[in-house]
């Protein structure tokens, strides 16, 4: 597992792009996981993990199926939990 992992991360949501990678974010922070990890279990590169995390990249739908999957959750939890957090940050 590369890189350094930190407990708790704030990431912004103020677009749906934002809040989906502050969920997949925070996912891997509670396995205390490196987004370079997850990557690789995804079978991604680390930078577009990383855009992903930070709402500069869109998830082909293959990459979002692999990132719920190791997560344990589907596809459309993953969704949902983004959409509340965006709906949220709005407020």
């Amino acid at each position: 597992m590369a890189g350094k992992v930190l407990d708790k991360l704030q990431r912004k949501c103020n677009t749906p792009e934002q809040a989906l990678g502050a969920v997949i974010t925070e996912l891997r922070l509670r396995r205390k996981w490196s987004y370079q990890h997850v990557s690789h279990l995804v079978g991604c590169s680390d930078t577009y993990m990383n855009g992903i995390e930070h709402g500069k990249r869109n998830p082909a739908f293959k990459i979002l199926q692999a990132i719920a999957h190791v997560h344990g959750i589907k596809p459309s939890q993953l969704l949902a939990a983004a959409e509340r957090k965006y709906l949220k940050a709005r407020k």
